[in-house]
């Protein structure tokens, strides 16, 4: 039985903007259940990137593409699909917020209950109740921060494209923000994350990708920074150590005879792998990732080092 296709995918996509290519060709996939981390310093193109994966741009050269289709083909389908958060969220002044709410739900085709039972969800759950009244015009940055990520939730989409959404929250809607974003990816959306926050990127994303200067230089799941350990042994201690560790580790490759490579079961910790080595007498010299941290490979890669994608 073949896979699913990804829920979007970029495939070779650039963008020119007078005469200069602002995104170089990238190939990206992003599937169901997945939180995608884009990270860049100013003006890598994370903006451009987001655009032309909700189709508010068209691609110079390849094509994006949604549940299988070629978005370019099938406009259509960004408007039922996909729900976009720009940095700033795009409200008209003179509506209130209940009635935003439902000139978005409308433009996607939602009428009677099935806008009326998101739209109240999503005002209770946003704290955007005491709000409902209130014209757009009149609210602050984190208030309408929080109107245009309901209006983005709104249609339930397979696809959420998120352009900084933290802005001008508190600490408790930072924290209700991410509940939201990790629900709806159990329930099987697709995120795209933009921030300047690395912390937010590790709290919430299973990938990170890094863009530079318009091109994409790091995509690699999260977890695989702080799940391989290389453990450093006293000497011919390797095989004793595979023995010992069989039962946490998916996986355990030896480099020398001081050097483990172990990569651990998703219910393990190095806390644990630790224990687990000094209980079996063996002489545990050196603990570190066996991937850099995030923070790190991003710092190379905005001094003008570190890897290309593949």
């Amino acid at each position: 039985m073949s896979s699913p296709p990804p829920r979007l995918a970029l495939r070779a996509v650039s963008r020119r903007r007078a005469g200069r290519m602002v995104l170089k060709p990238t190939t990206l996939h992003l599937a169901a259940c997945e939180v995608l981390g884009l990270l860049g310093v100013n003006g890598a193109g994370k903006s451009t990137t987001l655009m032309l994966m909700a189709g508010v741009l068209a691609p110079s050269g390849g094509r994006v593409e949604l549940n299988g289709a070629d978005l370019g083909e099938v406009p259509e389908r960004a408007r039922r699909h996909i729900g976009y958060l720009p940095e700033h969220a795009p409200l008209w002044p003179e509506l209130s917020v209940r009635e935003q709410l439902d000139a978005h739900g409308h433009l996607r085709g939602l009428r009677g209950k099935a806008l009326a039972a998101p739209r109240e969800a999503l005002l209770q759950r946003l704290d955007l109740a005491p709000l409902a009244r209130r014209l757009c015009a009149q609210l602050s940055l984190g208030q309408r921060q929080r109107v245009g990520l309901a209006c983005a939730l709104l249609h339930q989409p397979d696809v959420l494209i998120l352009d900084e959404p933290g802005t001008g929250l508190d600490p408790v809607q930072t924290e209700n923000l991410r509940g939201l974003l990790r629900e709806r990816a159990a329930a099987g959306a697709a995120i795209v994350l933009s921030t300047h926050l690395l912390a937010e990127v590790t709290a919430l994303g299973t990938r990170a990708a890094i863009l530079h200067q318009g091109e994409l230089r790091h995509d690699a799941p999260l977890r695989a920074a702080h799940a391989v350990w290389r453990v450093t042994l006293g000497t011919r201690q390797t095989e004793p150590a595979r023995a010992a560790l069989t039962a946490l580790a998916e996986a355990i490759e030896v480099e020398d005879a001081q050097h483990l490579r172990v990569q651990l079961r998703s219910d393990a910790d190095a806390a644990l792998l630790a224990r687990t080595l000094v209980g079996a007498n063996l002489a545990l010299l050196g603990l570190e990732p066996a991937a850099p941290p995030l923070a790190r490979v991003f710092m190379d890669i905005a001094a003008g080092r570190g890897e290309r994608a593949a």
